[in-house]
C-alpha cells in the first residue's frame, strides 16, 4: 500500500470529499505553476467538439458528448493531440487510406479547428473559469509575488490568449507562460515544466505544480517540481468518477488531492515562504509574444469595429505593399488614422464582417515579423464611399506579413505586406475611382 504524506492511498479515497493536502514544503513555497484546461478553466468540452468534427471528415460519426467520455478517461486527460489521435484511429478502426497523413494529420486538423472555434469567438469563454480561481490567484500573488505564479499548458498560444483574456487575467502569470508552441515534447515529458521552472527562476524544490491529469502530474515530477498537487473539479454527484481520478493522480505521484483548484491555490498561499514575494520580479513576455499581441489587437479592433484600437496598433508612418492590387506591390505609406479610416470604410460596407484565422498570428524567433492567414465573411449591406450595397456575400481571405518595430518604447506595426482576394465592394470602389480619374483627365 502506497504511503504519501503519512496517509495511505486507501485512507484518502475513503474520505470522499475530505482528501488530504500535501505535507508542507520545508522552508515554504516560493512559486506555483498551474495547468490550464481542467485545472483553471472548464474548456475541455472544446476538445471533443473539435475531435468529433475531425472524425466526421474521415467518415466516423460520433456524438461529441460520447466522445468526451471516451477521451476524458484518466490515461488520456491532458494527453497530447498525437496520442489522442492514435487512440481514436485504433478505437474506431480507421483505415490508413482514409487519413493520408495518419495521426499527425488528425492532430493538426484538430488543433486548427479548436483554434478557429476560440479565436473566431464562436464559443463563449467568459464563464469557463472555475469558481473562486481568480480570487484565489490574487491572494496567492500577495504571498509569492507576480513572478511566483506561472502557467504550463499543452494548449496553443491563441487559445491560451483568448482564455486568459476572458478571465481578466491577460496580464497574469508573471512567472512565465509555457504553451505548446514553446516545446518539442508535451506532457508527460519533463520539457514543459523544465521550461516553466526556467522562466520562473525559483528553486524547483520550492515550487508547487497544480494539475488535473496524470500526464501533467508525471511531467511536473519528471522536471523535479517539489510538490505536485492534484485537483478534481468534479460534481460531487459523480462520486465514482471523482474517486477514480483521485486514485489515478495519487498513483501517478501527486502529493495530495483537493476537490477544487481554488482550495489548492489557497493551500499554496497559506504555505508560502514569508519572503517569497521578494523573489525575482515578474518575467516580461518574449519579444515574439509581444509582437503577436500587437497584431492580435489589430484584428480585435476590426472584429470589434473599434477605430481607436486599430489606430493604436500602428507606427506614425506605415509602409504598405498590396501584392495583389493594382499597385502590384509598389510601396506606399499611410498614417495610423488612414489605416483606421480605411478599415472603418470597409466595415461600414460590411457591418456583420467577422475575421477568422486559417493560421493565427505567429512571430519569427526575433519577434520582428508576424504572419497571419485570415478570412473575412459577412454581407455587403451598407453604403460606403458613395457606393450602394449590392447585398452580396462577403467571402475573402489573405495572408499578411506584419513588421513590428519599437516606437517610443512601444511595439507598433510599421509595415504590412498583403496577398489577398478582393471584396465586390472594393472592386466597385476602385471602378468608381478609376471612372472619376478618367473623367477629370484632359
Amino acid at each position: 500500500m502506497r504511503i504519501l504524506g503519512g496517509v495511505t492511498l486507501a485512507m484518502r479515497l475513503a474520505r470522499g470529499s475530505g482528501f488530504a493536502p500535501p505535507a508542507p514544503v520545508a522552508g515554504g513555497l516560493r512559486g506555483v505553476v498551474l495547468d490550464l484546461d481542467g485545472t483553471l478553466v472548464d474548456t475541455e468540452y472544446l476538445s471533443p467538439v473539435a475531435w468529433s468534427a475531425v472524425l466526421r471528415e474521415v467518415g466516423v460519426d460520433i456524438d461529441a458528448d460520447a466522445l468526451g467520455e471516451d477521451i476524458s478517461r484518466p490515461e488520456l486527460r491532458g494527453a497530447g493531440a498525437m496520442q489522442v489521435a492514435q487512440h481514436l484511429i485504433d478505437a474506431h478502426g480507421i483505415a490508413p487510406e482514409r487519413i493520408g497523413g495518419g495521426a499527425a494529420w488528425m492532430a493538426e486538423r484538430k488543433k486548427s479547428l479548436a483554434v478557429g472555434l476560440v479565436v473566431s469567438r464562436e464559443v463563449d469563454l467568459n464563464g469557463c473559469w472555475f469558481p473562486g480561481v481568480t480570487e484565489a490567484l490574487a491572494k496567492l500573488e500577495d504571498k509569492v509575488g507576480a513572478g511566483g505564479i506561472g502557467l504550463c499548458t499543452s494548449n496553443l498560444r491563441p487559445v491560451v490568449r483568448m482564455t486568459l483574456r476572458a478571465g481578466g487575467l491577460f496580464d497574469g502569470f508573471g512567472g512565465g507562460r509555457t504553451v505548446q508552441e514553446d516545446v518539442d515534447e508535451l506532457k508527460p515529458s519533463a520539457e514543459p515544466y523544465a521550461r516553466a521552472l526556467s522562466c520562473m527562476g525559483r528553486p524547483a524544490a520550492a515550487v508547487a505544480a497544480v494539475e488535473d491529469s496524470v500526464v501533467g502530474v508525471k511531467a511536473a515530477l519528471n522536471a523535479g517540481v517539489g510538490c505536485v498537487i492534484g485537483v478534481l473539479n468534479r460534481d460531487e454527484a459523480a462520486a465514482e468518477e471523482r474517486e477514480g481520478v483521485a486514485k489515478a493522480l495519487l498513483e501517478a505521484g501527486a502529493s495530495g488531492i483537493f476537490e477544487t483548484t481554488a482550495e489548492a491555490i489557497d493551500w499554496c498561499a497559506e504555505n508560502a515562504a514569508e519572503d517569497a514575494a521578494a523573489c525575482a520580479a515578474a518575467a516580461a513576455p518574449s519579444r515574439a509574444e509581444a509582437a503577436e499581441e500587437v497584431v492580435y489587437r489589430y484584428f480585435d479592433g476590426v472584429n470589434d469595429k473599434d477605430p481607436e484600437l486599430i489606430r493604436s496598433c500602428f507606427a506614425p508612418t506605415v509602409t504598405l505593399r498590396d501584392m495583389c492590387g493594382i499597385t502590384k506591390g509598389t510601396p506606399r505609406t499611410a498614417t495610423p488614422g488612414d489605416m483606421a479610416d480605411r478599415c472603418m470604410e470597409f466595415l461600414t460596407a460590411h457591418p456583420d464582417c467577422a475575421v477568422r484565422f486559417e493560421a493565427p498570428p505567429r512571430a519569427d524567433r526575433a519577434g520582428r515579423w508576424v504572419w497571419a492567414h485570415w478570412t473575412e465573411t459577412g454581407t455587403w449591406k451598407g453604403e460606403s464611399c458613395g457606393v450602394a450595397p449590392a447585398g452580396t456575400p462577403l467571402d475573402v481571405g489573405g495572408h499578411t506579413r506584419f513588421l513590428v518595430e519599437e516606437v517610443d518604447g512601444e511595439l507598433k506595426i510599421a509595415k504590412q505586406v498583403v496577398y489577398r482576394t478582393f471584396s465586390e465592394w472594393e472592386v466597385a470602389v476602385s471602378a468608381k475611382s478609376a471612372a472619376a480619374s478618367s473623367e477629370s483627365a484632359p
